[in-house]
């Protein structure tokens, strides 16, 4: 019986960026091949920073029947912790792996390589907590998300040249940086852009006549008040947003300035993508089902299920909050985690950071519980312009009444937070996503 899965020809590749190419991609490919086949270990830890080097890494740990086990961090701790887990691991001299990665290898001429169905990739995930998880994903699973994925975009991305701000190691850099691009024939830079200036002067070179931008909130957010892609705004056609909702104001000035399609993907390291968006107005909160996608409530509650090809359970239970619209549309509510008890009150943090939003000084806003005898609500508040401006001359303690009158609108004292703090920005990681950890320790 054939257990082959998925085949990918080298010659299909289109890397757009010197001194990389298909020929040089599929050289690192069969040297790493002919390695790994030869290897007993059957889990292998990938620990590298290139995306041009670890997608052929990738791809040649998955073509040799190896599991592939991707870091959360390269930090050494962390590493340590992985490789306890794991027969060998490749990568460069930092994490001292059992083969170092080598971009200096022969070129080939072109390859075609099988992936077996069994083939799996493990991640790491905190969430919002900052505890480490293992999901374990078969790499079937990715690549039908993939085909999903061009299914549904391929008229938007046909043409573009993929440049990406996200990690690969995770679930969302690796299907849209990696897998999309390499699997469906689009050009791609393999390069991560740390800082939008270095994206825009390589969207401004010639071979990229247009882009799509794989990015997330935190990100985007922060181009609203400097925005280098302003000036290559005719090359860029879409952006794809994921990791946690983008500011709907924020959301349409980036499509008015830059005069692109951008979409919002909702999804998660477990339940691969689960809906997308293009948001058209501020009202417009609507979610569209993936293809292969359906979702229903929980039993007896407003909670989100999911039946989808892009999981291996019948069923996954989320701790998202929803509202159907009809079968492939919905609304996201809030987490379940977001409704806490305060004094025997039920507030949802989702929503009192949603109102501290629509306050003409706020440009972010994270909520958190804090106290173990008493809890009660803290915030962290990134003030825009108008706020900073405002804050000039003005003791703390005034400017935290202000926005305690600003939700004594809607809560009642009790539910007022209670502690305040203002810095430059909130703590997002390299995946956008925030982390209430570190927000909490703000109050410590």
């Amino acid at each position: 019986m054939d257990s082959t899965f998925f085949k990918l020809n080298s010659s299909q590749l289109s890397f757009i960026r010197q001194g990389q190419s298909a020929a040089s991609w599929a050289g690192i490919v069969v040297k790493y091949q002919n390695i790994f086949s030869a290897h007993a270990a059957e889990k292998w830890l990938l620990a590298e920073s290139d995306s041009f080097v670890f997608s052929a890494l990738f791809y040649a740990l998955l073509a040799s029947g190896k599991s592939v086990v991707l870091p959360q961090n390269t930090q050494p701790e962390h590493i340590k912790q992985v490789k306890e887990s794991v027969g060998a691991s490749v990568g460069p001299g930092s994490i001292s792996p059992t083969y170092l990665s080598d971009l200096d290898t022969k070129p080939s001429s072109g390859i075609t390589l099988t992936i077996p169905a069994e083939s799996e990739v493990y991640f790491y995930t905190s969430g919002s907590t900052g505890v480490p998880k293992i999901i374990v994903k078969p790499f079937k699973l990715l690549q039908r998300e993939v085909d999903a994925l061009e299914a549904k975009f391929s008229e938007q991305v046909k043409g573009t040249v993929f440049v990406s701000t996200v990690p690969h190691q995770h679930i969302y850099g690796l299907l849209y940086k990696i897998l999309w691009p390499l699997s469906k024939g689009h050009s791609f830079v393999p390069q991560g852009f740390e800082y939008p200036e270095q994206m825009a002067n390589q969207i401004a070179q010639d071979d990229c006549r247009s882009a799509t931008i794989i990015s997330s909130p935190a990100q985007l957010q922060r181009m609203v008040a400097d925005n280098p892609l302003l000036a290559v705004k005719d090359k860029v056609t879409n952006i794809f947003s994921s990791g946690g909702p983008l500011d709907a104001k924020k959301n349409l000035e980036l499509q008015d300035v830059l005069q692109c399609t951008l979409i919002e993907v909702f999804g998660s390291t477990e339940t691969g993508g689960i809906g997308w968006r293009c948001r058209q107005s501020i009202q417009d909160e609507d979610w569209h089902t993936f293809n292969e996608v359906n979702i229903s409530y929980q039993h007896n509650s407003d909670l989100l299920a999911i039946s989808s090809s892009y999981i291996n359970e019948p069923i996954f239970n989320a701790d998202d909050r929803i509202e159907l619209i009809d079968a492939s549309r919905f609304r996201v509510l809030g987490r379940a985690d977001s409704v806490v008890k305060i004094e025997e009150k039920r507030v949802s943090l989702d929503e009192v950071q949603a109102r501290l939003k629509q306050h003409p000084f706020v440009d972010d806003a994270f909520v958190v519980v804090v106290g173990s005898e008493r809890r009660k609500l803290a915030v962290l508040i990134v003030l825009n312009d108008a706020g900073l401006k405002a804050r000039e001359g003005v003791k703390k303690i005034e400017l935290d009444r202000l926005f305690k009158g600003f939700l004594s609108n809607w809560y009642e004292a009790v539910l007022l937070p209670k502690k305040y703090r203002y810095p430059v920005e909130l703590p997002y990681n390299a995946r956008g996503k925030l982390s209430r950890r570190e927000a909490e320790s703000y109050f410590e």
